[in-house]
């Protein structure tokens, strides 16, 4: 971005397009839980209850402004509903290798479906989150906050019943970003890979 824009928009704040909770909740619990109630097979889901795994991971994202890359931590939630529907939540903080005090942060929730292989270890998924992504931008320019969505998928690896490891890539897109005065808005797709562990509750 050219210098003279930079002072122009030194300190400003931005706050567009966040999702609203109640419609975010909404949105997570059809995805995750609409495939299998339409197909009214209670039964087999009742069998199967709940699989619940909470876990860390660390990131690696391009943040797609100026070309700079930032790594960070965070965490996340999967909840199986059945052997292949299921809900994912996750929040990451990046903070680390930034480029001029660049940070940024996502908060996303959605469904997840897991494919069937016959090696009951490996689980390989696809994704579709959404949410909010957050991001100080480099050189004091101002910081804003956004409606994000977030196709992607990956693949766990049950190391136990209770420990499973995973690599996860994931393609964000926040729609209205930057949002500042003069100058287009044609999106920031944040994009990235992470690795992480993750325990199974009880």
């Amino acid at each position: 971005m050219p210098s003279p824009l930079r002072k122009h928009l030194f300190h400003i704040h931005f706050r567009q397009n966040r999702l609203p909770l109640p419609l975010f909740l909404v949105f997570t619990s059809f995805i995750a839980f609409g495939p299998r109630l339409a197909a009214q097979v209670a039964p087999s889901a009742t069998a199967h209850g709940l699989v619940i795994w909470v876990g860390g991971e660390y990131s690696n994202f391009q943040t797609d402004f100026e070309g700079n890359r930032i790594g960070g931590l965070g965490v996340y939630a999967d909840i199986d509903r059945t052997p292949h529907w299921g809900a994912e939540a996750e929040a990451r903080w990046f903070r680390l290798g930034s480029e001029s005090g660049q940070t940024a942060s996502n908060y996303l929730g959605g469904g997840r479906y897991r494919f069937p292989l016959k090696d009951n270890r490996l689980f390989p998924y696809a994704k579709f989150l959404a949410g909010s992504g957050v991001m100080k931008y480099p050189g004091g320019i101002g910081h804003g906050s956004y409606f994000a969505y977030a196709p992607g998928g990956g693949i766990d690896f049950r190391m136990s019943r209770r420990i499973s490891v995973r690599v996860d890539y994931e393609y964000q897109h926040w729609p209205a970003a930057p949002g500042f005065p003069g100058v287009p808005s044609h999106g920031l797709s944040p994009n990235g890979i992470s690795v992480g562990a993750a325990w199974r509750l009880p």
